[in-house]
Protein backbone atom coordinates (compact mmCIF):
# COMPACT_ATOMS: atom_id res chain seq x y z
CA UNK A 1 0.00 0.00 0.00
CA UNK A 2 1.29 3.72 -1.06
CA UNK A 3 -0.23 6.71 0.68
CA UNK A 4 -0.32 10.19 -1.00
CA UNK A 5 -1.41 13.43 0.32
CA UNK A 6 -3.83 14.99 -2.12
CA UNK A 7 -3.21 19.06 -2.99
CA UNK A 8 -4.48 20.95 0.59
CA UNK A 9 -7.83 22.57 -1.17
CA UNK A 10 -8.68 26.32 -0.70
CA UNK A 11 -10.55 25.64 2.42
CA UNK A 12 -7.81 24.56 3.95
CA UNK A 13 -9.33 20.59 3.88
CA UNK A 14 -7.31 17.54 2.05
CA UNK A 15 -7.51 13.85 1.99
CA UNK A 16 -5.37 10.92 1.99
CA UNK A 17 -5.30 9.01 -1.69
CA UNK A 18 -4.04 5.05 -0.85
CA UNK A 19 -3.02 2.67 -3.39
CA UNK A 20 -3.24 -0.80 -2.62
CA UNK A 21 -1.86 -3.87 -5.05
CA UNK A 22 -1.82 -7.16 -4.85
CA UNK A 23 1.76 -8.61 -5.37
CA UNK A 24 1.37 -12.39 -4.46
CA UNK A 25 1.67 -13.08 -8.05
CA UNK A 26 4.87 -11.05 -8.77
CA UNK A 27 6.32 -12.83 -5.15
CA UNK A 28 5.20 -16.24 -6.30
CA UNK A 29 7.19 -16.04 -9.62
CA UNK A 30 9.92 -13.94 -7.83
CA UNK A 31 10.33 -17.03 -5.62
CA UNK A 32 10.03 -19.23 -8.61
CA UNK A 33 13.17 -17.38 -9.89
CA UNK A 34 15.47 -17.72 -6.92
CA UNK A 35 14.42 -21.79 -6.89
CA UNK A 36 15.32 -22.38 -10.08
CA UNK A 37 18.75 -20.31 -10.11
CA UNK A 38 19.45 -22.53 -6.84
CA UNK A 39 18.57 -25.70 -8.97
CA UNK A 40 21.26 -24.61 -11.67
CA UNK A 41 23.82 -23.60 -9.66
CA UNK A 42 23.74 -26.90 -7.54
CA UNK A 43 23.30 -28.62 -10.64
CA UNK A 44 26.72 -26.70 -12.26
CA UNK A 45 28.32 -27.73 -8.95
CA UNK A 46 27.57 -31.80 -9.40
CA UNK A 47 29.48 -31.09 -12.95
CA UNK A 48 32.46 -29.48 -11.75
CA UNK A 49 32.23 -32.09 -9.11
CA UNK A 50 31.70 -35.26 -11.33
CA UNK A 51 34.66 -33.87 -14.06
CA UNK A 52 37.16 -33.22 -11.01
CA UNK A 53 36.50 -37.22 -9.77
CA UNK A 54 36.31 -38.45 -13.45
CA UNK A 55 39.70 -36.30 -14.02
CA UNK A 56 41.47 -37.58 -11.60
CA UNK A 57 40.17 -41.48 -12.33
CA UNK A 58 41.60 -41.54 -15.74
CA UNK A 59 44.65 -40.11 -15.16
CA UNK A 60 46.13 -42.79 -13.11
CA UNK A 61 46.30 -44.78 -16.26
CA UNK A 62 46.98 -43.09 -18.58
CA UNK A 63 50.01 -42.03 -16.15
CA UNK A 64 51.22 -45.87 -16.13
CA UNK A 65 50.14 -45.94 -20.25
CA UNK A 66 52.62 -42.98 -20.99
CA UNK A 67 55.25 -44.12 -18.62
CA UNK A 68 55.31 -47.58 -20.22
CA UNK A 69 54.93 -46.51 -23.79
CA UNK A 70 58.31 -44.22 -23.29
CA UNK A 71 60.27 -47.23 -21.69
CA UNK A 72 59.29 -49.35 -24.60
CA UNK A 73 59.74 -46.24 -27.26
CA UNK A 74 63.20 -46.16 -25.56
CA UNK A 75 64.16 -49.69 -25.83
CA UNK A 76 65.10 -49.56 -22.05
CA UNK A 77 64.83 -52.87 -21.55
CA UNK A 78 66.57 -54.24 -25.23
CA UNK A 79 65.62 -53.91 -28.41
CA UNK A 80 61.73 -54.54 -29.82
CA UNK A 81 62.19 -56.76 -32.39
CA UNK A 82 61.57 -54.10 -35.29
CA UNK A 83 61.47 -51.01 -36.21
CA UNK A 84 57.57 -50.66 -36.38
CA UNK A 85 56.77 -51.31 -32.69
CA UNK A 86 59.25 -48.71 -31.65
CA UNK A 87 56.62 -46.63 -33.91
CA UNK A 88 53.60 -47.49 -32.46
CA UNK A 89 54.68 -47.28 -28.69
CA UNK A 90 55.71 -43.36 -30.14
CA UNK A 91 52.43 -43.00 -30.91
CA UNK A 92 51.03 -44.60 -28.01
CA UNK A 93 53.30 -41.91 -26.53
CA UNK A 94 52.17 -39.21 -28.31
CA UNK A 95 48.14 -39.93 -28.08
CA UNK A 96 48.48 -40.71 -24.27
CA UNK A 97 50.51 -37.20 -23.45
CA UNK A 98 47.46 -35.40 -25.80
CA UNK A 99 44.65 -37.16 -24.31
CA UNK A 100 46.30 -36.15 -20.58
CA UNK A 101 46.67 -32.96 -21.80
CA UNK A 102 42.64 -32.62 -22.07
CA UNK A 103 41.86 -34.28 -18.99
CA UNK A 104 43.81 -31.25 -17.24
CA UNK A 105 42.35 -28.84 -19.03
CA UNK A 106 39.09 -30.15 -18.01
CA UNK A 107 40.50 -30.74 -14.13
CA UNK A 108 41.70 -27.28 -14.03
CA UNK A 109 38.44 -25.71 -15.42
CA UNK A 110 36.22 -27.89 -13.00
CA UNK A 111 38.52 -26.56 -9.81
CA UNK A 112 38.11 -23.01 -10.42
CA UNK A 113 34.25 -23.42 -11.19
CA UNK A 114 34.39 -25.25 -7.86
CA UNK A 115 36.33 -22.40 -6.04
CA UNK A 116 38.88 -24.83 -5.30
CA UNK A 117 41.80 -23.76 -7.48
CA UNK A 118 44.42 -21.98 -5.14
CA UNK A 119 47.01 -19.60 -6.46
CA UNK A 120 50.58 -20.80 -4.97
CA UNK A 121 52.04 -17.12 -5.70
CA UNK A 122 55.92 -16.82 -5.88
CA UNK A 123 58.79 -14.64 -7.36
CA UNK A 124 59.84 -16.70 -10.76
CA UNK A 125 62.16 -15.71 -13.72
CA UNK A 126 59.77 -15.13 -16.46
CA UNK A 127 62.45 -16.55 -19.03
CA UNK A 128 62.64 -19.76 -17.42
CA UNK A 129 59.01 -20.26 -17.76
CA UNK A 130 58.30 -18.39 -21.20
CA UNK A 131 61.16 -21.20 -22.06
CA UNK A 132 59.42 -23.93 -21.00
CA UNK A 133 56.05 -23.50 -22.49
CA UNK A 134 57.78 -22.93 -25.91
CA UNK A 135 59.92 -26.52 -25.34
CA UNK A 136 56.47 -27.81 -24.43
CA UNK A 137 54.89 -26.88 -27.97
CA UNK A 138 58.24 -27.47 -30.17
CA UNK A 139 56.94 -30.34 -31.39
CA UNK A 140 53.83 -29.07 -32.62
CA UNK A 141 55.17 -26.13 -33.87
CA UNK A 142 57.74 -28.12 -36.32
CA UNK A 143 54.95 -30.42 -37.40
CA UNK A 144 52.77 -27.22 -38.22
CA UNK A 145 55.78 -25.75 -40.08
CA UNK A 146 55.73 -22.64 -37.83
CA UNK A 147 58.45 -20.63 -36.95
CA UNK A 148 58.24 -19.74 -33.13
CA UNK A 149 59.67 -16.47 -31.38
CA UNK A 150 59.81 -15.43 -27.65
CA UNK A 151 60.77 -11.36 -26.93
CA UNK A 152 60.68 -10.78 -23.72
CA UNK A 153 61.67 -7.00 -22.86
CA UNK A 154 64.72 -6.39 -20.61
CA UNK A 155 62.02 -5.04 -17.62
CA UNK A 156 60.27 -8.20 -17.97
CA UNK A 157 62.14 -10.77 -16.43
CA UNK A 158 60.68 -11.34 -13.03
CA UNK A 159 57.21 -11.45 -12.04
CA UNK A 160 55.42 -12.52 -9.17
CA UNK A 161 52.23 -14.76 -9.85
CA UNK A 162 51.75 -18.91 -9.73
CA UNK A 163 54.42 -20.43 -11.87
CA UNK A 164 52.31 -23.51 -12.59
CA UNK A 165 49.12 -20.82 -13.85
CA UNK A 166 51.36 -18.97 -16.29
CA UNK A 167 53.28 -21.21 -17.98
CA UNK A 168 49.50 -23.35 -18.47
CA UNK A 169 48.37 -19.61 -19.64
CA UNK A 170 51.48 -19.61 -22.32
CA UNK A 171 51.32 -23.11 -23.35
CA UNK A 172 47.26 -22.51 -23.87
CA UNK A 173 47.94 -19.63 -26.29
CA UNK A 174 50.98 -21.17 -28.08
CA UNK A 175 49.37 -24.13 -29.01
CA UNK A 176 45.94 -22.42 -30.33
CA UNK A 177 48.33 -19.79 -32.04
CA UNK A 178 50.09 -22.86 -33.99
CA UNK A 179 47.00 -24.89 -34.13
CA UNK A 180 45.66 -21.64 -36.16
CA UNK A 181 48.87 -20.49 -38.30
CA UNK A 182 49.40 -21.76 -42.09
CA UNK A 183 52.70 -24.11 -42.91
CA UNK A 184 55.32 -20.69 -42.74
CA UNK A 185 53.84 -18.60 -40.54
CA UNK A 186 55.43 -17.38 -37.32
CA UNK A 187 54.06 -17.45 -33.48
CA UNK A 188 55.33 -14.57 -31.30
CA UNK A 189 55.58 -14.75 -28.11
CA UNK A 190 56.40 -11.25 -25.82
CA UNK A 191 56.57 -10.09 -22.42
CA UNK A 192 56.42 -6.15 -21.29
CA UNK A 193 55.99 -4.37 -18.18
CA UNK A 194 52.88 -1.64 -17.66
CA UNK A 195 53.25 0.31 -14.26
CA UNK A 196 53.30 -2.60 -11.89
CA UNK A 197 51.46 -4.80 -14.15
CA UNK A 198 52.78 -7.47 -17.05
CA UNK A 199 51.48 -7.89 -20.45
CA UNK A 200 52.13 -11.29 -21.85
CA UNK A 201 51.19 -11.33 -25.60
CA UNK A 202 50.79 -14.03 -28.35
CA UNK A 203 50.95 -12.96 -32.02
CA UNK A 204 50.43 -15.26 -34.93
CA UNK A 205 50.67 -14.85 -38.50
CA UNK A 206 47.15 -17.14 -38.90
CA UNK A 207 43.90 -16.65 -40.76
CA UNK A 208 42.24 -14.31 -38.21
CA UNK A 209 39.12 -14.17 -36.31
CA UNK A 210 35.68 -12.65 -37.82
CA UNK A 211 34.52 -9.90 -35.40
CA UNK A 212 31.07 -12.33 -35.29
CA UNK A 213 33.33 -14.63 -33.98
CA UNK A 214 35.42 -13.07 -31.42
CA UNK A 215 32.70 -12.63 -28.73
CA UNK A 216 32.24 -16.82 -28.41
CA UNK A 217 36.11 -17.09 -27.94
CA UNK A 218 36.50 -17.68 -24.13
CA UNK A 219 33.11 -19.34 -23.32
CA UNK A 220 34.51 -23.19 -22.24
CA UNK A 221 33.83 -26.20 -25.03
CA UNK A 222 33.25 -23.49 -28.03
CA UNK A 223 35.33 -23.16 -31.12
CA UNK A 224 34.72 -19.83 -32.51
CA UNK A 225 34.40 -20.42 -36.77
CA UNK A 226 37.02 -23.26 -36.72
CA UNK A 227 34.61 -26.61 -35.54
CA UNK A 228 37.35 -28.87 -37.97
CA UNK A 229 40.23 -28.19 -34.95
CA UNK A 230 40.93 -30.71 -32.30
CA UNK A 231 40.43 -29.80 -28.93
CA UNK A 232 37.97 -29.06 -26.35
CA UNK A 233 37.36 -25.77 -26.63
CA UNK A 234 38.53 -24.82 -23.29
CA UNK A 235 42.08 -22.96 -24.34
CA UNK A 236 41.34 -19.88 -23.58
CA UNK A 237 38.42 -20.00 -21.11
CA UNK A 238 41.64 -21.75 -18.85
CA UNK A 239 43.69 -18.22 -19.65
CA UNK A 240 40.62 -16.18 -18.74
CA UNK A 241 39.87 -17.83 -16.10
CA UNK A 242 43.91 -18.36 -14.76
CA UNK A 243 44.24 -14.50 -15.29
CA UNK A 244 41.31 -13.60 -13.44
CA UNK A 245 42.31 -15.20 -10.15
CA UNK A 246 45.20 -12.91 -10.50
CA UNK A 247 42.72 -9.68 -11.18
CA UNK A 248 44.01 -9.59 -14.59
CA UNK A 249 42.07 -9.24 -17.84
CA UNK A 250 42.36 -11.22 -21.52
CA UNK A 251 42.69 -8.49 -24.67
CA UNK A 252 41.82 -9.97 -28.21
CA UNK A 253 42.68 -7.97 -31.22
CA UNK A 254 42.32 -10.15 -34.70
CA UNK A 255 42.17 -9.25 -38.76
CA UNK A 256 41.06 -11.34 -40.83
CA UNK A 257 44.53 -12.53 -43.45
CA UNK A 258 46.85 -10.89 -41.43
CA UNK A 259 46.83 -12.56 -37.61
CA UNK A 260 46.17 -12.38 -33.89
CA UNK A 261 46.80 -10.97 -30.78
CA UNK A 262 46.03 -12.35 -27.64
CA UNK A 263 46.86 -10.28 -24.57
CA UNK A 264 46.88 -10.97 -20.81
CA UNK A 265 47.40 -8.40 -18.09
CA UNK A 266 48.46 -9.51 -15.03
CA UNK A 267 47.83 -5.82 -12.96
CA UNK A 268 50.04 -7.01 -9.94
CA UNK A 269 52.81 -9.42 -11.50
CA UNK A 270 55.72 -6.76 -12.59
CA UNK A 271 58.79 -6.88 -10.14
CA UNK A 272 61.64 -4.53 -10.96
CA UNK A 273 64.75 -6.37 -10.49
CA UNK A 274 66.83 -3.18 -9.32
CA UNK A 275 63.62 -2.51 -7.03
CA UNK A 276 63.86 -5.95 -5.87
CA UNK A 277 67.81 -5.59 -4.59
CA UNK A 278 66.89 -2.77 -2.40
CA UNK A 279 63.98 -1.55 -1.02
CA UNK A 280 61.41 -3.72 -2.55
CA UNK A 281 59.12 -6.03 0.19
CA UNK A 282 60.56 -8.57 2.39
CA UNK A 283 58.43 -11.18 0.73
CA UNK A 284 60.38 -10.65 -2.62
CA UNK A 285 63.77 -10.67 -1.08
CA UNK A 286 62.61 -13.46 0.89
CA UNK A 287 61.94 -15.68 -2.21
CA UNK A 288 64.64 -14.17 -4.15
Amino acid sequence: MRCTRAPITADGGGEIVAVIRDISAWKEEEAALKAARNTAEAATLAKSRFIANMSHDLRTPLNAIIGFSEVMEREMFGPLGGARYREYSGLIHESGSHLLELINGLLDMAKIEAGKFTLQEELLALPDVAQSAVHFVQLMSERAGVTLAVELRPVAQLAFADKRAVKQILVNLLSNAIKFTPPGGRVTLAAEVEGAGLLLAVTDTGAGIAPEDLEKLGRPFEQAGHADKEGTGLGLALVKALAALHGGEVVIASTLGIGTCVTVRLPQAAVDGAWLAGDGPARFRAAS
